[in-house]
């Protein structure tokens, strides 16, 4: 199964969501089931994950898991290789086709979204992740009950 995480700059939100998947489909043993990426609409100048970003991973996981995170923006042939893409904010949803685009909290069986972190400082990282870390528990339960 194919995954793209969507978000705003590719800087923040979505390769967090990618490197949380990863290693939460590692720990069960479950990897190799799945294909994860990200994306975003607007990538800006940066040529790497926020420094905050970085940082929030290597606290949850001891590691910099976004050290080789390069941004990229979507294009069509992502969107056409995903089975699910999962964003981080309704608005994010709307910009692209239906069908098999939820957010990641209404996938999750939630609502509403993800905070934007950028420029806010490590402690809304940190939400941003915990939020996004419950979410993707839900759904790789979802998902490999299906």
């Amino acid at each position: 199964m194919r995954i793209l995480f969507v978000c705003s700059g590719n800087t923040c939100r979505s390769p967090m969501a990618k490197v949380i998947m990863e290693r939460k489909l590692k720990e069960i043993g479950m990897l190799d089931k799945f294909e994860i990426d990200s994306a975003g609409f607007s990538v800006l100048t940066l040529n790497m994950a926020s420094k905050d970003a970085r940082e929030v991973i290597k606290i949850k996981y001891g590691e910099d898991l976004l050290a080789s995170h390069r941004p990229k923006r979507i294009i069509p042939s992502l969107v056409k290789w995903a089975d699910i893409i999962l964003t981080m904010a309704t608005g994010l949803k709307e910009r692209l086709p239906q069908g098999k685009v939820f957010t990641l909290k209404e996938f999750a069986g939630s609502s509403g979204d993800i905070p934007d972190p950028f420029g806010q400082g490590q402690t809304a990282y940190l939400i941003a992740a915990d939020e996004i870390s419950e979410a993707i528990a839900k759904i790789i339960t979802k998902l490999l009950n299906q």
